[in-house]
């Protein structure tokens, strides 16, 4: 039976068309079991602008303060995730918002706290509870937060969320939705990349900003068993593959 995880990027989110429903549909009617991981970058920055609180990136990665996680939070599972689930079961889909701390989904540590703050790597997914939900014909639509041993939340960029779980699920594909249609070279969306070709590109400032954390989080998933990772704007189309 085919698992197939999807990472909606906070604009994708509110972009989501009939026939991506309709191909959702499709999928669970040849028993394929279907995964969301949400972003919701914009929504974040909208609201730590008009609270105030800075906003600060590094190498595509938010830096993450007390109050920008508190903000984080309030964004993703406030605001994000219920509009999510709601265009879900407004399509006739079943679907159910989940969290780090339902439970224990998601359990991380700190990936750089001075340099960071409170963001986070993935080290453990409660892939019994996802496949339970499975067996209900549900939805797992899951926020990027995770939560240490300790019980402190951690921000966690949602293409590195999104490549965890799969890795932890064995997901055979892995679709990286993004507001552009795949990487573009000289005009042309690149349909193959290789580690070689990604680090030439790197180099060039072709691949660079947001799109850095996403071809490095495809890569590390394709290296730990993912079977293809597709970078695109549609789950209608493979955009750019990653694969072995």
């Amino acid at each position: 039976m085919k698992n197939i995880l999807i990472k909606i990027g906070g604009n994708a989110a509110s972009q989501l068309t009939p026939a991506f429903f309709e191909t959702i549909k499709h999928w669970q009617k040849n028993n394929y079991n279907i995964t969301i991981v949400h972003g919701g970058g914009d929504s974040i920055s909208t609201l730590m602008t008009q609270l105030n609180e800075p906003v600060v990136k590094i190498d595509g990665i938010r830096q993450t303060t007390p109050t920008g996680l508190a903000i984080t939070k309030m964004a993703l599972l406030g605001q994000v995730q219920p509009d999510l689930v709601e265009a879900f079961r407004h399509h006739g889909l079943s679907a159910i918002g989940l969290n780090a701390e339902s439970n224990q989904l998601l359990t991380g540590h700190y990936i750089n706290q001075e340099v960071f703050g409170l963001v986070g790597q993935i080290d453990q997914v409660n892939s019994q509870l996802i496949q339970s939900l499975w067996q209900q014909n549900l939805i797992p639509i899951i926020a990027p937060l995770a939560i240490t041993n300790q019980g402190q939340w951690l921000n966690v960029n949602a293409d590195s969320a999104a490549t965890a779980v799969a890795k932890f699920l064995k997901s055979d594909e892995l679709y990286l939705l993004t507001d552009v249609s795949g990487i573009e070279v000289h005009g042309n969306i690149l349909q193959q990349l290789t580690p070689q070709r990604a680090i030439e590109l790197q180099t060039e400032s072709v691949i660079h900003g947001g799109m850095l954390p996403k071809v490095n989080s495809a890569f590390s998933a394709v290296r730990n068993g993912v079977n293809a990772v597709h970078i695109t704007n549609t789950i209608a189309s493979h955009g750019t593959t990653i694969s072995m």
